[in-house]
């Protein structure tokens, strides 16, 4: 099971690893919904920064079907972040701009 960490946990005070690897992965849909019961699957791999990217240029309305795969890191409790949490971190002033 996953786990996603509640919104409002990337304080800024704790640091990101950026250049992390990490998975883009996007849930099967039906009518823009997830579809849980299949296995999402990958659609960039790269670094966490780059993920957030991508996630991030992603049309609005089909965003809510992506998640960001990473390693743990002291900023966040999961491996897993939520379209929210991506949002999140790329509003951090530590945010790589490149």
């Amino acid at each position: 099971m996953f786990e996603i960490p509640e919104p409002g946990t990337f304080a800024e005070n704790l640091p990101i690893a950026y250049d992390a690897p990490a998975d883009l992965k996007k849930w099967p849909s039906l009518n823009n919904q997830r579809v849980t019961s299949k296995t999402p699957y990958m659609v960039y791999n790269g670094t966490l920064a780059g993920c957030i990217r991508e996630l991030l240029a992603k049309p609005l309305k089909q965003i809510s079907l992506y998640d960001i795969v990473t390693e743990r890191q002291p900023a966040f409790d999961g491996n897993v972040l939520s379209p929210r949490d991506a949002a999140e971190i790329a509003m951090r002033r530590d945010f790589p701009k490149d």
